[in-house]
């Protein structure tokens, strides 16, 4: 151990005998694995908190957050409470329990109180064997593996130009590694795929197994389990589009990156992994990868949502969505539907669908195989993503399908408000959360204009507030406040929309008018809101530094609307919260850990808690 970790062990002993935890085991052994937790703090016979001391500046980093998790999944018969990554400076903790990341960890006196569920077996057995399974599979290594790969390819400019076309060729590699687990025993022109993903095959005979690997690649990729349905057209579409190369054309880096999965298996082996657990911890290790590596100086369309955003919207949104939701329709087709219609690679499709796992797997009253086959029903029918990117669209497949989900429903438009494919779905999401293209750049397409003036559709129009009878057509219109129209066109009554929104929307003179719309017109005497679309459940405002890597200062806050089932619904209590800290800021070009921690968590926390 460092003594920049024993500096933080340090730290982490005397704030814990500081919270009242008296009973504290140092180099704890953990259960079935060769390895021992540094510190952890009992309250007599239960593990109340995994202590995981890191070096400087590694708090943040999510691999060593999961090996900390696994360490108390594993601290004994029964996992600990919560677990406690730090550097002696910054601070990660993580309930359990809930799954989730919290603010800060209780007393000795309150922890107790602070545990929302207990643990079901069959959930804590689960969540060994993922602890297990991580430590086995050293799905950590398969991380840094991932970003190594990136880097080899785009600094070697093996077929690439840029850093978002590096990720894709990793992924295609990914791809084909799997497709090879699948299928050990398929060939073309006589040649076993599995055979030449060899590090010394692919050096051996160079630029013919490049050749060979990138027709193999387009074979592969028009297979039947790997078109997913197609909306615009019927029948089935790619994960990859028609024409996509596979671009990697230096031997000597398509050696170097089938060399690095020759000792890892990608696939689930169901007879072993009963439940899934692998999909999981690789769907982990690309999405780690893809939030790291993703290139965002293209803009706002081409952001990909930080984590923190993204967790915090989750948890929001889910707290407030029952179980019995979930599983309508069983056993035949789930009713449920989650969607992104400006998805980009996908962030918050894979953070609902990690819920939703979470959420069907501890459930209730169905045995493990119901809730496996559900799950899969789930992933078939559950989510759906749109953008305009043809590249984002890509990736996001690439992230559901690692994460297990091979039949899932995206869609590539050209503009998510004029999209017929789209219209097909009014009224039918019961969740939507999206960070559309916003900024100085305003929405101009008449006929999406036209569309937004038609039927229960209202923001291509703007009016005198209270006087909605004098409207006039907008020639051109904040893109956000269409979108936030857009979106509640298509929930169902009740439905919920978590949308990232530019602070003017929320407080200029100049929209008051859109926020009349929403909320409808204020009584005076009552206090009540009268008309209007929608119940505003919670405003989180988000700092400048939010969206700054994507070349954007503009304050934001993200809303949470949910769709009137009636008209004369009534607006309850709005949850308000200000984050100065996401976690992040812009240094340079780049994102770095905010030494002030993130405000999201806390944000998250004191909703679910109702404070």
């Amino acid at each position: 151990m460092t003594s920049a970790n024993d500096s933080a062990l340090g730290y982490m002993e005397k704030q814990l005998r500081a919270l009242g935890y008296d009973y504290l085991r140092f180099d704890c052994p953990l259960v079935d694995i060769q390895e021992i937790a540094a510190l952890a703090a009992f309250d007599g016979d239960d593990p109340v908190v995994v202590c995981y001391p890191v070096a400087d500046g590694r708090v943040e980093d999510p691999a060593l957050q999961m090996a900390a998790q696994a360490q108390a999944y594993l601290i004994g018969a029964q996992p600990a409470q919560f677990v406690w990554v730090s550097d002696g400076k910054v601070d990660y903790y993580f309930d359990i329990t809930s799954e989730t990341t919290v603010a800060s960890l209780p007393s000795r006196e309150t922890w107790r109180q602070e545990v929302r569920e207990e643990l079901s077996t069959s959930r804590r057995l689960r969540l060994q064997a993922e602890a297990r399974e991580f430590k086995r599979g050293d799905y950590q290594t398969l991380q840094s593996k991932f970003n190594e790969l990136h880097e080899e390819i785009y600094k070697k400019r093996a077929g690439v130009s840029t850093t978002n076309e590096a990720i894709d060729e990793v992924g295609k590699i990914i791809f084909l590694k799997i497709h090879s687990e699948r299928h050990p025993d398929y060939n073309l022109d006589g040649k076993r795929l599995a055979d030449v993903l060899k590090g010394a095959y692919v050096r051996k005979n160079g630029i013919r197994a490049v050749e060979w690997l990138a027709g193999a690649f387009k074979d592969i990729a028009r297979l039947t389990e790997y078109q997913m349905p197609d909306m615009a057209n019927g029948g089935r579409t790619g994960i990859f589009p028609p024409d996509e190369p596979f671009r990697l054309n230096n031997a000597e880096v398509i050696a170097f990156a089938v060399e690095i999965f020759e000792d890892f298996q990608l696939t689930v082996d169901q007879d072993t992994d009963p439940g899934r657990v692998s999909e999981d911890l690789l769907g982990w290790a690309f999405n780690t990868f893809l939030r790291g590596k993703y290139d965002s100086s293209g803009g706002l369309a081409t952001y990909l949502t930080r984590k923190e955003v993204v967790d915090c919207m989750i948890r929001m949104a889910f707290h407030d969505i029952l179980d019995s939701a979930l599983w309508e329709g069983f056993p035949d087709r789930p009713t449920f539907l989650m969607g992104d219609i400006c998805c980009g690679t996908g962030s918050f499709l894979v953070g609902a669908l990690a819920e939703m796992k979470r959420r069907i797997l501890q459930s209730t009253g169905y045995d493990s195989a119901q809730q496996l086959a559900w799950l899969q029903k789930i992933k078939e029918h559950s989510i759906f993503g749109a953008d305009a990117s043809p590249g984002s669209i890509t990736k996001a497949h690439l992230n559901l399908l690692t994460f297990g989900s091979s039949a899932h429903r995206l869609l590539r438009v050209e503009d998510s408000i004029t999209d017929s494919i789209i219209d097909r779905f009014a009224e039918k999401f019961d969740l939507l959360e999206t960070n559309p293209p916003f900024g100085k750049n305003k929405y101009d397409d008449p006929i999406g204009l036209e569309k937004m003036r038609s039927g229960e559709l209202q923001l291509g129009w703007n009016w005198t507030p209270g006087h909605p009878e004098k409207k006039k057509a907008l020639t051109k219109a904040d893109p956000a406040a269409l979108f936030i129209d857009r979106n509640l066109q298509l929930l169902k009554p009740g439905g919920r929309l978590l949308i990232v929104v530019p602070d003017g929307l929320l407080s200029n003179a100049g929209d008051r008018n859109i926020r009349e719309y929403l909320m409808g017109v204020k009584d005076p005497e009552t206090g009540q809101f009268y008309g209007g679309k929608a119940i505003v459940k919670a405003v989180v405002s988000l700092p400048t530094q939010t969206f700054a890597i994507s070349g954007t200062g503009a304050k934001t806050s993200f809303i949470y609307l949910q769709k009137k089932r009636h008209e004369a619904e009534e607006q309850g209590p709005i949850f308000m919260a200000v984050a100065e800290h996401v976690g992040y800021i812009k240094k340079g070009n780049t994102e770095v850990r905010d030494p002030d921690g993130n405000d999201l968590l806390a944000i998250a926390d004191a909703y679910v808690k109702g404070r």
